[in-house]
């Protein structure tokens, strides 16, 4: 999920439509105090603010950076602002020394744009400490607290046996292996039932929905349900890096 902290204004607009046009999911807002309230509540794996040429920006990015370490922060150049200051010029080394992760000078290709969201995408997977695959046999595998064995169809987390249906078995098992990927329902209807037709899509709804209901029964986690998670507006996730205290519905 990304956060944008943008003034309104047309180039905001223009971040908005690119993500959107990609794909990403992402919220928008105007100003730091704002931005505050939202990272008090939900996680954001990268935050893109506006590079004002300013001590008050430099100071409130340098907070950002300090109350939310676990986010990748990109300061995004505005030309068309950026020519409008007077008291100095934008420069990019301040940003990096108030703490953030990447600098984007404008004018800049979207391309550029979506292929450093997309790096920064990729270092947020989780590493081999959070997967493996056990030595020559691509049947066993561990997800953090999820451990998959198609040879004798078990599923374990937290070391407790989950009874699965054989559908059920066969999406976990997929979700395992793509862990913190989002899919759409009609990429899980091809990708875990065999077929992809439009009209079918309540029947992954049922399944997550009855996954989830499982997971949650454990009594060796919290809320185990919440690791299957919907990202709104596309599809559904494993969340391994943690899951909210609330459950979900499909």
């Amino acid at each position: 999920m990304i956060l944008i902290i943008y003034s309104g204004n047309a180039f905001q607009q223009n971040i908005s439509r690119c993500l959107s046009k990609h794909s990403f999911l992402h919220d928008a807002v105007s100003n730091f105090q704002s931005a505050e309230s939202l990272l008090n509540t939900q996680h954001y794996s990268l935050v893109i603010i506006e590079s004002h040429a300013s001590e008050v920006c430099l100071r409130r990015t340098t907070s950002l950076v300090k109350n939310n370490p676990e986010s990748w922060v990109m300061a995004v150049e505005n030309d068309v602002i950026a020519n409008d200051f007077t008291e100095q010029a934008v420069d990019e080394a301040d940003f990096y020394e108030a703490g953030v992760d990447d600098y984007l000078c404008g004018p800049f290709a979207e391309r550029m744009f979506c292929a450093r969201i997309r790096s920064h995408m990729r270092r947020g997977l989780p590493n081999q400490e959070d997967i493996s695959v056990s030595q020559g046999c691509d049947e066993r595998i561990e997800v953090g607290p999820l451990k998959v064995d198609q040879r004798y169809h078990s599923a374990t987390i937290n070391g407790q046996l989950l009874t699965l249906t054989a559908r059920e078995f066969t999406l976990l098992d997929f979700f395992c292996r793509h862990p913190n990927q989002v899919f759409t329902r009609n990429q899980l209807l091809s990708d875990v039932w065999g077929y992809n037709h439009e009209g079918y899509e309540h029947t992954v709804n049922t399944h997550i929905n009855r996954l989830r209901t499982k997971l949650d029964k454990v009594n060796t986690i919290e809320n185990g349900g919440q690791l299957v998670q919907t990202v709104w507006g596309v599809g559904y996730r494993l969340n391994i890096n943690g899951h909210t205290a609330k459950s979900l519905s499909a």
